[in-house]
């Protein structure tokens, strides 16, 4: 079975037809959701989900910091007694209600991050929580011209699917 490839809402059967579409524009987006039956109940859960320091200290990939969030790049190798520069700063947002969904966003120069929550109140024990999550990310010109390059970076990056794990497992282990 060959890899499929994502990009932009779009599945590419090959790597030369995911090649020309990064090669096509600057901007692309990777989307990611999961829903989670949780044993808590929705008052927890929304107090959970509308504290950006308890909530991002569930996905230990953003620190909030005013309006600012830090988010931390994960390490390729295990390296100690080193400083090294695995972070990028933004601007933090939210959280923002819309309609039914509590709504944050990380914003920085070339990656912008958008969360969603909906919580729906199964019975007096249980809720139900969808993540949504979002990345669009800025590749350039360098990007455009030299595709590759944008597959062996977004392996170092936080993905969509990274950050609703992370939250995912995390609030499910609180549910027990």
């Amino acid at each position: 079975m060959s890899q499929k490839y994502k990009c932009c809402d779009t599945e590419f059967e090959n790597l030369n037809d995911f090649k020309r579409h990064i090669r096509s524009r600057n901007w692309h987006r990777l989307n990611y959701s999961d829903l989670i039956r949780l044993k808590m109940k929705n008052e927890t859960l929304y107090n959970i989900i509308r504290n950006p320091n308890i909530l991002f200290a569930l996905s230990n990939l953003i620190t909030p910091i005013q309006d600012k969030g830090i988010l931390y790049l994960p390490f390729t190798k295990q390296r100690t007694g080193l400083v090294l520069k695995r972070s990028i700063v933004g601007k933090l947002e939210g959280p923002k209600p819309d309609i039914d969904l509590i709504k944050y966003k990380f914003t920085s120069d070339n990656i912008v991050y958008e969360l969603g929550f909906r919580v729906k109140k199964i019975n007096e024990e249980y809720s139900e929580l969808l993540i949504l999550c979002s990345m669009n990310v800025n590749i350039g010109l360098l990007g455009r011209l030299l595709p590759s390059e944008v597959l062996k970076t977004l392996q170092k990056m936080v993905t969509p699917q990274i950050v609703v794990e992370k939250v995912s497992k995390n609030l499910s282990a609180m549910s027990v």
